[in-house]
């Protein structure tokens, strides 16, 4: 839990190298969210650096999607 009812999902894609850590937000959490998931995190222009996480490489801010 990140504060906010957002959550941090650290996933990682099968083929790909790292932890990617989403960010959702709890109360607005559709199933199109999250069936749109995987291929959301590997847009790498959504990716941002993640220095305060040690779990993960990038964060990707799904709280306004």
């Amino acid at each position: 839990m990140r504060g906010d009812s957002r959550l941090r999902l650290h996933v990682q894609h099968p083929d790909g190298d790292g932890i990617i850590g989403g960010d959702i937000h709890l109360a607005d959490m559709p199933t199109a969210l999250i069936a749109s998931l995987p291929s959301l995190v590997r847009e790498e222009e959504r990716h941002q650096p993640a220095p305060d996480d040690p779990h993960c490489d990038v964060l990707v801010d799904l709280t306004g999607w």
